[in-house]
């Protein structure tokens, strides 16, 4: 039996979460929302189809003109009562939006974007931590939208998208839009928008783990409170190549992982290790991101 190769690996990462994200940087950023913004995501489910595990960035992508400012929410049930699901002004040119209510009816936030004269569809889903705050706009075509802007805080950010307190869409803006917005999850949720365990936010962050024994994966994310809820086995030698399953062997290898819902994991092994070359590489790309974690991903 072969060990899992190159090809093998993105393979799997096409099915399993999205591209990784460049070096930080506006250029940078704007490729990692075209890339985002490839596929088109489900309506009402969690995504599932993931391209590139190990350095992934969040792939629910819409259509749309924006929203947001996640630092002062107030979640549905909890906290004062909220008298509108958003907060809508214009200021300086633009539509400045904050969401009050993150766990507000869709329909309760599109009325509000209405009856401001714009044409968006606004959906809040749960993220793993590196996306929680991150903001998607796309349009019809599905492409990232460059007219609506983040606002972000200067300084450092513990997320691999961005640290966004809100956005802003230009009042002379034309079209239609769908917005995507990460936030926390409630407990029982699963995630919606994911990214590789190794991402700046995630549990793994900065740990190398490629190739390691599931064992030793195991005790790995133990000790930051996390389980391994699932695994997908990547392993041509074997007749479940592909499936996803409760448990395999400790002694079996791991290729990658990502966060499926609060301390949960899903890891993916094959029998054999990947050559020493390729576990090399895909160690490196884990230091080189940890090497960047200190900055945001603005700067």
């Amino acid at each position: 039996m072969t060990s899992t190769s190159t090809t093998d690996i993105d393979a799997i990462v096409a099915r399993l979460a999205p591209e990784p994200a460049p070096a930080p940087g506006e250029g940078a950023r704007d490729l990692m929302h075209q890339i985002m913004a490839t596929s088109p995501a489900p309506a009402a489910r969690r995504r599932v189809t993931l391209p590139r595990l190990r350095t992934a960035v969040s792939t629910i992508a819409l259509a749309g003109v924006t929203v947001v400012a996640l630092n002062s929410v107030v979640p549905s049930g909890t906290g004062p009562a909220v008298a509108q699901a958003l907060d809508i002004k214009r200021e300086a040119g633009y539509h400045v939006i904050k969401i009050n209510d993150l766990y507000a009816d869709p329909g309760k936030y599109e009325a509000q974007l209405r009856a401001a004269g714009l044409d968006i569809s606004l959906r809040v889903v749960p993220a793993t931590a590196a996306f929680e705050g991150q903001v998607q706009p796309t349009g019809p075509d599905k492409k990232y939208l460059t007219d609506i802007k983040g606002i972000y805080p200067p300084g450092p950010c513990d997320r691999l998208d961005g640290c966004a307190i809100g956005v802003k869409i230009p009042v002379g803006f034309q079209g239609t839009a769908d917005v995507t917005v990460g936030r926390k999850a409630r407990p029982g949720e699963e995630y919606m928008s994911i990214t590789s365990i190794d991402a700046k936010g995630e549990p793994l962050h900065c740990v190398p783990h490629v190739n390691k024994t599931v064992g030793e994966m195991r005790a790995l994310l133990r000790e930051r409170e996390v389980n391994i809820g699932k695994f997908v086995i990547e392993d041509p030698g074997d007749d479940r190549d592909g499936e996803t399953v409760a448990s395999v062997p400790g002694s079996w290898h791991v290729i990658g992982g990502y966060m499926y819902a609060p301390g949960l994991a899903t890891v993916v092994t094959s029998s054999t290790a990947m050559a020493p070359e390729e576990a090399e590489a895909a160690q490196d790309k884990t230091v080189k991101r940890c090497d960047q974690s200190s900055l945001s991903p603005r700067e």
